[in-house]
């Protein structure tokens, strides 16, 4: 009997990835959640409908990408999707956003993303995988006091199309998804809640997600920019 795929999700903790998890696990993937906390982690996979394993890291620093890669393999022997989800969503105007600032956003939005999917890519080569980016409408259209968030995930963007160049060959597809407001814990202290509930809710992500990782192969996703119906912070009380 075959073994069930293995998708590789990146801030499975909370928020849209654990609801790409979820949905997957759904799917019938067997779930490899990776995050800075273990406790979180290992919550978030007693909610899943499959076993998951759990691997707590920061893919900022170095090695740590590899080492999650490799004990994937030896957990699973193969690796089929990698769900880029982990991120920061720290405000900053273009005179507040000092160095330390700087590094830490783009260090996490991108470096890590980068990391993780290099020491990942002959793997997805050998499975003929699939990577997912969760970038943000913030990488399409620009907002104020979002220098850094922008910048990393407009690199995020760019970097996702190099890899749907390079991948291709190799038989990976690359899907990059620019979401507007999601309501996670991001939002915590950022935003009212009468504003966080009138935005897209985490799980209806999760199930975009795993819904596009099962299309037809021979259909190539460009990167697809995801909005609420309306926006949430224009029809907020005064």
């Amino acid at each position: 009997m075959t073994a069930a795929p293995v998708a590789v999700v990146t801030g499975g903790g909370s928020g849209v990835g654990l609801a790409c998890a979820t949905a997957l696990a759904a799917r019938g993937m067997r779930g490899v959640l990776v995050g800075r906390r273990e406790d979180r982690l290992r919550a978030a996979a007693s909610e899943l409908t499959a076993p998951a394993t759990v691997l707590a890291a920061d893919l900022t620093q170095a090695g740590e990408a590899e080492r999650i890669v490799s004990e994937t393999l030896d957990a699973h022997g193969r690796i089929d999707v990698i769900v880029h989800s982990a991120g920061t969503f720290d405000k900053a105007s273009v005179a507040e956003a000092d160095d330390d600032h700087w590094r830490r956003v783009t260090d996490i939005n991108l470096g890590a993303v980068m990391a993780l999917t290099r020491a990942g890519w002959e793997a997805l080569s050998d499975s003929g995988g699939q990577i997912v980016l969760i970038s943000s409408v913030a990488a399409v259209q620009a907002f104020e006091g979002n220098a850094a968030y922008a910048a990393s995930k407009g690199g995020l963007n760019a970097l996702g199309e190099v890899l749907r160049l390079e991948g291709r060959d190799r038989g990976i597809r690359v899907i990059t998804l620019c979401p507007a407001q999601i309501d996670t814990e991001l939002w915590d202290g950022k935003a009212p809640d009468p504003v966080r509930a009138r935005m897209m809710p985490a799980a209806g992500m999760g199930e975009l997600v795993a819904d596009l990782v099962e299309t037809d192969r021979r259909i190539d996703i460009g990167p697809v920019v995801i909005r609420p119906v309306r926006d949430p912070w224009a029809e907020s009380e005064p």
